[in-house]
């Protein structure tokens, strides 16, 4: 079965697949999977999911400008998942600083899978991917065209 992430980026950063899919904010800042220096794409499983994590992490009204967004897709075989019941009870905590880098970092290190499914913080029972580009199996994804996103200007009331 073929599964879908969603990408979606600055404009600055979305010239071509490869820019979108470097990791490199992943890298300098780190995220709640994973540490600053550990490169890997987070993709939301659905287009509402991915801008729905980038609106919270932006938090100003100039998310209502124009990003760009990319589908990714892959192979089901190529997904590892996480149980829920093997995380920390503060995996979900507003922290950037998570205790569950440390799943995120080991996942990367390890490189078992190119993708590695886990719960999103943003919406309980709802999920994202990390996608790590630098897996030797990465390259069995397939990305699609780079097209303009707009968030609806009704989300922010001024």
């Amino acid at each position: 079965m073929i599964l879908k992430g969603w990408r979606i980026t600055d404009p600055a950063y979305a010239s071509s697949p490869e820019q979108m899919m470097s990791a490199e904010g992943a890298f300098l800042f780190g995220g709640r999977w994973t540490s600053k220096g550990v490169r890997v794409v987070y993709l939301g499983t659905s287009l509402a999911q991915a801008s729905l994590e980038l609106l919270i992490h932006l938090g100003r009204a100039d998310i209502l400008r124009t990003y760009h967004k990319m589908v990714v897709a892959f192979d089901e075989a190529l997904v590892q998942h996480i149980d829920l019941e093997d995380l920390p009870g503060d995996w979900a905590s507003p922290s950037m600083a998570s205790s569950v880098q440390v799943v995120g970092d080991a996942w990367v290190e390890e490189a078992g899978s190119p993708v590695l499914q886990v719960p999103s913080a943003a919406i309980r029972g709802e999920y994202n991917y990390l996608f790590n580009p630098r897996h030797p199996d990465a390259v069995k994804a397939k990305y699609g065209p780079i097209t303009a996103f707009q968030y609806d200007p009704r989300l922010v009331k001024e």
